[in-house]
């Protein structure tokens, strides 16, 4: 067994999971496939996939990975009703854990678990769902290698707050930047699924002025698949094939095929950061009570710049994709350190 309690920032997005400790960083889809559903041959060396099998569901393989996405029939867990109980969102939660801990495969390992939740679930028995999917024993095979991992600790905090930790302490747990204590924070974490808001001031968020959005970059996606749908009903496009060829400036059908989206992404990003900027007005009627505008999330490189054209003086955080996860990991790490 481990010798010492690892501590593990993990950020189970609508869209991508992100899972840090000390020594790993893991950013991948919040899909995964069943391994029989690859078809023949498809499982070796061309395609960045690791087999995965939990002992709460022997005799089922999956695979996850970079190329998830290319399956056929990937299994998403994207947010839905009962979302933390929901059999691909465990599974997939006991995978990352596994993948990020890779290095500990034949071994057992205690862990401390620092994730986020939107944040008006904070509270909430959807919190006591997450925390209940997390703690205790997991036996995961990776590659045929198993591992077990011991979660005794669980801390959940509301989503945006793994941004703001990732900004207010060092890699070790320890303060570098003072003025946080201080300050009054806007956050705005632009995720996949949702938009979460939170006021944060002197440290102590503000449990009377935060909103969660239902909006976000899936939306985004999700017009421009229903574009190009239309453009050539043949496409059969999905948000998810959407994102992953977003920064191109034409949808690839086939090779022989390709649709320029260049226009409708521009519109679109342009409608749902207003959507998103007026619900933010309802929640928030004037900025000047901030000191600072933070804008995060795996969302926030393409909306964060509609939103800061917008909000001019807010700021995208560098790195906003994997910020929470970043964050998370600090906090266990501060965590660790005062309970010394």
């Amino acid at each position: 067994m481990s010798n010492k309690r690892i501590v593990i920032g993990l950020d189970h997005g609508n869209g991508w999971v992100k899972a840090k400790t000390d020594s790993n960083m893991v950013v991948l889809p919040s899909y995964i496939a069943r391994k029989d559903s690859l078809g023949e041959g498809l499982t070796g060396g061309k395609l960045e996939l690791n087999e995965f099998e939990s002992s709460t569901h022997k005799g089922e393989v999956y695979v996850w990975g970079k190329d998830v996405v290319k399956a056929e029939r990937p299994l998403s867990t994207y947010g839905s009703q009962n979302r933390y109980q929901q059999k691909y969102y465990k599974l997939l939660n006991q995978f990352a854990l596994a993948k990020v801990l890779g290095n500990y495969t034949g071994d057992v390992v205690e862990a401390l678990v620092i994730t986020g939740i939107p944040s008006q679930e904070k509270g909430t028995e959807l919190e006591k769902d997450l925390e209940s999917t997390l703690r205790g024993s997991h036996l995961v095979k990776v590659d045929g290698k198993e591992i077990i991992i011991k979660v005794t600790k669980v801390v959940i905090v509301p989503q945006p707050v793994g941004t703001l930790m990732s900004q207010y302490l060092d890699n070790d747990g320890f303060v570098k930047e003072e003025s946080y204590e201080e300050d009054a924070v806007a956050v705005i974490d632009v995720g996949t699924g949702t938009t979460d808001l939170d006021h944060i001031k002197e440290l102590r968020r503000q449990t009377d002025d935060f909103d969660s959005i239902k909006i976000g970059m899936f939306d985004v996606y999700k017009k421009i698949s229903d574009f190009v749908n239309r453009q050539n009903p043949s496409a059969n496009a999905t948000p998810q094939k959407v994102e992953e060829q977003f920064e191109n400036g034409s949808y690839t059908v086939s090779k022989r095929s390709k649709i320029d989206i260049t226009g409708i992404k521009e519109d679109v990003l342009e409608t749902v950061a207003m959507d998103i900027k007026n619900s933010i007005i309802q929640r928030w009627r004037t900025w000047d009570r901030f000191d600072e505008i933070i804008i995060t999330g795996g969302g926030a490189t393409p909306l964060g710049q509609k939103l800061k054209e917008l909000i001019g003086d807010a700021t995208p955080i560098k790195e906003a994709q994997i910020a929470n996860a970043e964050g998370f990991y600090k906090y266990g790490k501060f965590i660790e350190g005062a309970s010394k």
